[in-house]
């Protein structure tokens, strides 16, 4: 009788297995890294996984650990552009040397990125058409596509006319919202890369305005259009990206629920940020000795994935190595790939890869000082320690600002970056305010019912199961921005009162003038004529 059952189960759940195909973003290695966690969830629960690469290089195996079970395609495809393959594979551009300067902030670097991504499409399209057409005709039940830099995955969603859930490694942007018909009011929303909170004075509301004109322009007149190009060049009467991206099922959004400020959105987005944090596991070898040896305890300062210690300024680096000397009871362990630091403090433990968030979890890690990476951000909260931010770039900064905005950071902004000022924020950062304030965030982004990982499995289950939610979908997607906004309506309701109020005119021009008139009838005398005679002499 139990084996009966136990092949009626296993029968129930093949089922149920559903077939998805995956197509991360390359040009950042967070993006594969962030989404393969949602990949081995579903993997786990039977379904089969493909998953597509393609760009310069196939993303660390080391970082990315993707299930056995699930089937990975990489297909290597270069820029051909000597300027974006050292900056996107070489990191050689000026842009990794400038990130540490004062006067560099790296406003554009999403706009570099959606053409970048435009441009490794095209010659992926160029190179790989045959496999593609494979992929548009395959059979897959979903798709899970990256919302960043990732032209080709949605031209693939549009040529199969499938659902797909429309993956964002970023916290909701204009663009993003305004393709999902979220309400983005730049009123009290702050536009990313402004460095503005919801407290808005009227001057902040107007930069602000000016900034989601500009970021909306920017995605729907300069990087749309481009990408429609390369579409139309391999497939004529391929929809539009602006149609494709308005016709996603359902949006991750990487951020949990009340991390960002808070702000109305459809029922088709779902915060799912931190669906890659995690329990700390027991560390071993030297940093595990560095750690049980830490009395007073340790800092752990990390700089992502990206950024190359090597071309730091050298007062930058002798910076962060007195604040460090200044404070010889606490241990830091940095996350650092430059040269041999000489006459290396002893309370320093430097490494160029570290398990974070075993070190962010473990019960002697005092703070957590970062660059301000999101994913970093994120795990910082979720494990409940407080954070300096030192954002090198102004989406950074914005990420940094969720946390220091609530009291449960502190912020020093990179023209501020010197030994004193972080001497002095170590100092501060250990005070009892902060970590009760990042205990009070960290309980409110934990306190759920479920893991963001399962949440997450979940709707791309549900996605698969039900193929659409039309509650979700609301009337805005038939919607012009004329429409949208109502100026019809407005022009309309306008034009009738100003023809109530020019008739009201005319009538009363025509009485006044009929009573003047019937006045003059009335009243008026006429004139005799005036005979003049000569005076005769």
């Amino acid at each position: 009788m139990r084996l009966l059952w136990a092949s009626f189960v296993l029968l129930i759940h093949h089922v149920y297995c559903g077939r998805f195909l995956f197509l991360p973003s390359t040009l950042h290695p967070s993006h594969p890294l962030v989404i393969s966690h949602l990949a081995n969830e579903l993997a786990k629960r039977g379904h089969q996984i493909e998953w597509i690469e393609f760009g310069p290089k196939e993303s660390n195996q080391v970082t990315v650990k993707l299930n056995p079970a699930i089937k990975k395609h990489f297909y290597e495809t270069s820029f051909e552009d000597e300027s974006l393959h050292s900056l996107y594979v070489e990191k050689t551009h000026p842009h990794h040397t400038k990130v540490w300067q004062n006067d560099y902030e790296a406003e554009n670097e999403r706009t570099t990125g959606w053409l970048a991504g435009t441009r490794l499409c095209d010659n992926f399209l160029a190179k790989h058409k045959k496999e593609f057409d494979r992929l548009v005709h395959e059979k897959f039940d979903t798709l899970v596509v990256d919302d960043q830099f990732n032209p080709c995955g949605l031209l693939l969603a549009g040529l199969r006319g499938d659902v797909f859930v429309y993956w964002s490694m970023s916290a909701m942007r204009p663009e993003s919202a305004w393709a999902n018909q979220s309400p983005n009011p730049p009123s009290y929303l702050p536009v990313p890369g402004t460095k503005l909170t919801e407290d808005l004075s009227f001057f902040k509301r107007s930069f602000n305005l000016v900034a989601y004109l500009k970021a909306l322009y920017t995605h729907q007149h300069i990087i749309q259009p481009r990408i429609d190009a390369v579409f139309q060049k391999y497939y004529k009467g391929a929809a539009s990206a602006f149609d494709l991206e308005r016709n996603a099922s359902i949006n991750l959004v990487n951020t949990p629920p009340i991390f960002d400020f808070a702000r109305p959105f459809m029922p088709r987005v779902n915060f799912v940020g931190g669906l890659h944090a995690k329990n700390a596991s027991e560390l071993h070898g030297t940093l595990g000795m560095f750690v049980d040896e830490a009395e007073e305890g340790f800092m752990l300062v990390t700089s992502g994935l990206e950024l190359d210690w090597g071309k730091a300024p050298s007062f930058l680096k002798e910076a962060f190595i007195g604040a460090f000397q200044a404070h010889p009871r606490l241990r830091f362990i940095w996350q650092y790939n430059g040269p041999e630091i000489e006459l290396l403090p002893v309370n320093v433990f430097t490494t160029p890869f570290l398990p974070q968030q075993d070190l962010l979890g473990h019960k002697k890690c005092k703070a957590h000082i970062t660059v301000g990476g999101l994913n970093s951000v994120i795990e910082s909260v979720w494990h409940g320690k407080p954070m300096i931010g030192l954002p090198l770039t102004v989406h950074n900064y914005d990420n940094v600002l969720r946390v220091s905005s609530r009291g449960a950071g502190i912020l020093i902004p990179k023209q501020n970056l010197q030994l004193g000022t972080l001497k002095k924020a170590i100092t501060n950062i250990q005070k009892k305010k902060y970590s009760d304030e990042m205990a009070i965030f960290q309980d409110m982004v934990r306190d759920v019912p479920y893991t963001e990982l399962t949440h997450a499995a979940f709707w791309v289950e549900f996605i698969e199961r039900h193929h659409e939610v039309p509650h979700a979908r609301s009337g805005a997607d038939k919607l012009n921005i004329f429409q949208y906004f109502l100026v019809d309506v407005l022009a309309f309701l306008a034009s009738i009162v100003l023809l109530i109020i020019a008739t009201v005119l005319l009538v009363i021009r025509t009485i006044f003038r009929l009573l003047m008139g019937l006045l003059r009838r009335l009243f008026g005398r006429s004139t005799p004529a005036v005979t003049k005679e000569k005076k005769r002499n």
